[in-house]
């Protein structure tokens, strides 16, 4: 290969090799499906492409902007990027069941209780079973979700939106991000307990539910604490409660629904799911990471920006017990109040 080089100075020679010696190790990486920033994963041999980060809800919402973040912050350190797709619709089992079936071994599921205990819990004869079909990695945050109504609403409080809706059968309309979430069966609950009845309008996101209620299309709403939160600061929306054991971060006032005499306590959660048979190093090293990020201040400032309540660091055994405890507390709160599927 010396014709390569016809009286090249020393420099340029040595700068020569070194370029030759790179594309003669190309093919032996592409042989082993290895490209070249891959080789910085904490996993040898994966991902050797882009991983699908599956979301099961609409773009805007809090589910999407904690997906974006943890998407980012993978795609640092695995080498490859991790792409946000964003399959809502159907209580989030269009997604779920997207990865559950996947088999290229580059499909994560980002999601919430609301999407996948809930409707688990609701309906057992789901297409894919969520304790089965999918392997849960490591839980991201845990908090509630904010009842609220428009700012020129006249209900102020919980105790008069139940008042309005008995003086008004029927007319009044909530919205939640779909038929199961887990506001939809925590309304329902509340609805039965307190003999009113309500139309449920069901959204793809918590940010379409919001624009409505801003639009003054939506009486009444249930929207995730960041856009909530935000939006009660800026004088929008009056939040009336908030569901879980936890006050929000952002919005301190905002009781629970406990502290006023609804006892639904269940809290909801994000977290990584992967398909079934997903390989031990992966989802261990995908776990260590997540709780990696999670545990710095500047993640920690960030994401208490968004409005969660609390950060458990956790094993994936420790978020398949929350996940499976989920599905049985929410079967009893489905089956206690007569909740059936819309």
């Amino acid at each position: 290969m010396t014709h390569l080089l016809p009286s090249a100075p020393r420099i340029g020679r040595r700068y020569q090799l070194r370029r030759l010696s790179a594309l003669l190790a190309a093919p032996a990486l592409a042989s082993l499906g290895l490209p070249a920033q891959a080789q910085t994963s904490p996993v040898p041999g994966w991902p050797v492409r882009p991983v699908r980060f599956v979301v099961p809800a609409g773009a805007g919402g809090q589910t999407d902007l904690f997906a974006r973040f943890i998407a980012e912050q993978l795609s640092k350190a695995f080498g490859q990027p991790f792409v946000v797709e964003n399959k809502a619709g159907a209580s989030g089992t269009i997604g779920a069941q997207a990865v559950a079936k996947a088999t290229d071994g580059h499909s994560l599921l980002f999601s919430a209780a609301s999407f996948t205990a809930v409707p688990q819990a609701l309906n057992p004869q789901l297409p894919y079973d969520l304790l089965k079909d999918l392997v849960p990695i490591v839980q991201i945050g845990a908090g509630g979700q904010f009842v609220g109504v428009p700012a020129s609403s006249p209900i102020r409080t919980l105790k008069e939106l139940w008042e309005t809706g008995r003086a008004q059968p029927g007319k009044l309309a909530y919205g939640t991000t779909g038929v199961a979430s887990v506001t939809h069966i925590v309304m329902s609950a509340l609805l039965r307990q307190q003999g009113v009845r309500m139309n449920h309008v069901p959204y793809k996101s918590g940010a379409e539910v919001l624009r409505d209620m801003l639009g003054g299309v939506l009486p009444v709403g249930w929207i995730d604490t960041t856009t909530g939160g935000q939006a009660a600061k800026a004088g929008r929306v009056r939040l009336l409660g908030v569901t879980g054991t936890y006050r929000m971060p952002g919005n301190p006032d905002v009781a629970t629904l406990s502290e006023q005499g609804y006892p639904i306590d269940q809290n909801g959660w994000l977290g990584l799911f992967a398909p079934a048979g997903t390989p031990e190093a992966v989802l261990r090293a995908i776990n260590a990471e997540v709780n990696r990020v999670m545990g710095s201040e500047d993640a920690r400032q960030r994401l208490t920006s968004m409005n969660v309540a609390t950060f458990p660091s956790n094993t994936p055994e420790q978020f398949a017990a929350t996940v499976r405890s989920d599905v049985q507390a929410w079967r009893k709160i489905i089956v206690d109040n007569d909740i059936k599927p819309e």
